[in-house]
């Protein structure tokens, strides 16, 4: 049996539908049910010990791909409580139920800290700072998973994918599109910084491969794997092709790197002011406006060497299958 944390995510579904394909017995555990009725749907919350030990009883292998995802400023309610609190309930419940695999997805902004990364890997270290809490509680959360791996116990690994696209994505695109719209489409920077990409159905195929890989005597237990398929390309380069294929020419306005860090130094500045009534979130941060100018891309050569990862969607097909759902389910909801 296998189960899944935050099955219905981007991520947990892609993993979801890989196992089942191959025949594999399901549990997804998340917030709202399953909609696949192949799956033993589990509705309840990271922040309980006694949902998430339920969850993982009678289980041989967990993946552990839910997480609260905010990269506002400040300290978002329940995040800490969610990938922190939440990520140590899934490891003592693994030992305590005898689970013998976890895999838990991270993420690359473990290792952001407002420096240009190019070709970067597994050794890049942790930040002097941390561009928001979302980047410290997930850093925390992967340390968890790392350090309570034992060769004679509880096999464990981490998988750090470069930025998740693909079909189920309603954190990125929804806003993205939402901008072209509106004709308030525009490019930071002079278009020089790069970053990579992974599509979900090839991150889902390195967590399966880590899950296979793991063993006793097997280097992948303790260890942590970037993962990415696509060569690094500008942000506004990479999604411009998306935007386009839903029927949008947008007219791409641009603004400078300094221009954009010095709005978002303000606004975030405001923000940490103003009452939560008056404004509940910033559209632009300091985190997104160097991200999105300044390389930050890494290779997956370790995932390669030591779980056989191999990309197998192509980068063509995976564009086609997401502008598929895109179109079909994203933009009549806009």
């Amino acid at each position: 049996m296998y189960l899944v944390t935050g099955g219905c995510g981007l991520v947990g579904q892609a993993i979801v539908a890989q196992l089942l394909a191959r025949g594999e017995r399901v549990r997804v555990f998340d917030l709202k049910p399953h909609p696949d009725s192949r799956v033993e749907s589990m509705v309840g919350d990271l922040r309980s010990p006694a949902e998430v030990a339920k969850a993982c009883s009678g289980v041989e292998t967990v993946f552990h791909t839910a997480a609260m995802i905010n990269v506002s400023p400040g300290k978002p309610t329940g995040m800490y409580e969610v990938n922190v609190g939440g990520t140590q309930n899934v490891i003592k419940a693994c030992e305590a139920r005898k689970v013998k695999k976890l895999i838990h997805t991270s993420t690359e902004d473990v290792v952001f800290d407002f420096r240009p990364v190019a070709d970067g890997d597994e050794t890049e270290p942790y930040p002097r700072r941390y561009a928001h809490y979302y980047s410290e509680t997930k850093t925390l959360a992967e340390q968890a998973v790392v350090a309570s791996n034992s060769p004679k116990g509880l096999l464990t690994c981490a998988i750090r994918p470069t930025g998740v696209y693909g079909k189920h994505d309603r954190a990125r695109f929804p806003n993205i599109l939402s901008l072209a719209k509106q004709g308030s489409f525009f490019r930071i920077g002079d278009g020089s910084g790069r970053q990579n990409y992974v599509y979900a159905e090839n991150l889902a195929h390195a967590h399966l491969l880590a899950a296979d890989c793991l063993a006793p005597d097997s280097p992948v237990g303790g260890s942590i794997y970037v993962i990415t398929d696509h060569e690094p390309i500008n942000f506004f380069d990479f999604v411009l092709p998306f935007v386009q294929s839903c029927g949008f020419d947008p007219v791409v306005k641009s603004m400078s790197f300094t221009v954009a860090y010095g709005i978002a130094s303000a606004t975030e500045a405001m923000w940490y002011l103003a009452p939560r009534r008056v404004m509940t979130g910033v559209p632009l941060t300091r985190y997104i406006a160097y991200s999105l100018t300044h390389d930050f891309w890494f290779n997956s050569k370790k995932a390669a060497k030591e779980l056989g990862y191999q990309p197998i969607v192509s980068q063509k097909e995976a564009f086609d299958r997401t502008t598929e759902w895109l179109k079909e389910t994203l933009l009549p909801t806009l």
